[in-house]
């Protein structure tokens, strides 16, 4: 859906992205633009469930929005229905404060629990702790044997690193290049080195980079990552990957 980060880079979204198994549908963030480009692929109704990392505006931002389409745009004039969205103990303030207290009736909030599997919309999650400002929440989600591991905003994490281990796609934040490395844990923000480096500590399969703050090069990011692992890729909007 997109893969800006910070901001949107003209004519990108900020994060947010579709995982499609078995005819479910979940959503991970929802940034600036991203119900725009959910829009292109699906109705908002086809939507099984939300899961949001945390409460930064470029992984929610749309959260608003997300909310008058499910309410006003059914078929019938009236949806009643109840989206599932997992998130941290901080989000249900924080989104009711953002969206306002009515937009909450259309959600059903359940709390992220780090270290615990959840089966959630017929995936099944885990989460860790990422190292980042606020609280957030790296994902690792598992269906037809099947496992994507994506790791939010976060700086260099053993955790982060635990959780991916194995995985057969790693969808890794590279904010930052290696020019600002020394940045990376004061702003729990990751260079595409580092996103390199994680990948190969975790043993995965295959490493897919994303959140590139707009005036960076994502290609040079790709560069970096692969002076620590082969098989790397930049997310490209409105492309599907296989897991």
């Amino acid at each position: 859906m997109g893969r800006s980060g910070g901001y949107a880079r003209a004519g990108e979204a900020c994060s947010g992205y579709l995982v499609e198994d078995g005819g479910r549908r979940i959503l991970l963030d929802l940034g600036n633009g991203v119900l725009s480009r959910l829009l292109e692929r699906l109705d908002v109704y086809a939507l099984d469930g939300l899961v949001l990392s945390h409460m930064h505006p470029d992984h929610v931002a749309d959260f608003p929005s997300l909310r008058v389409a499910l309410e006003w745009s059914h078929p019938s004039g009236s949806w009643g229905g109840h989206l599932p969205v997992m998130a941290g103990q901080d989000a249900p303030a924080y989104l009711a404060g953002y969206a306002g207290d009515d937009a909450m009736r259309c959600f059903d909030i359940l709390r992220i629990r780090p270290g615990t599997a959840v089966d959630f919309c017929g995936f099944r999650l885990r989460f860790a702790r990422a190292s980042h400002p606020v609280p957030t929440y790296a994902v690792r989600i598992e269906s037809g044997g099947c496992a994507l591991v994506y790791t939010a905003d976060t700086g260099p994490s053993d955790d982060v690193v635990c959780l991916a281990e194995g995985a057969d796609l790693l969808l890794a934040e590279a904010t930052l290049t290696d020019a600002y490395e020394h940045l990376a844990a004061s702003v729990g923000h990751l260079t595409g080195s580092m996103a390199g480096e994680m990948a190969a500590r975790a043993g995965v399969g295959r490493l897919l980079l994303t959140h590139f703050f707009p005036t960076s090069d994502p290609q040079e990011s790709a560069r970096q990552a692969q002076k620590a692992f082969g098989d790397v890729a930049c997310a490209e909007e409105r492309r599907t990957y296989e897991v």
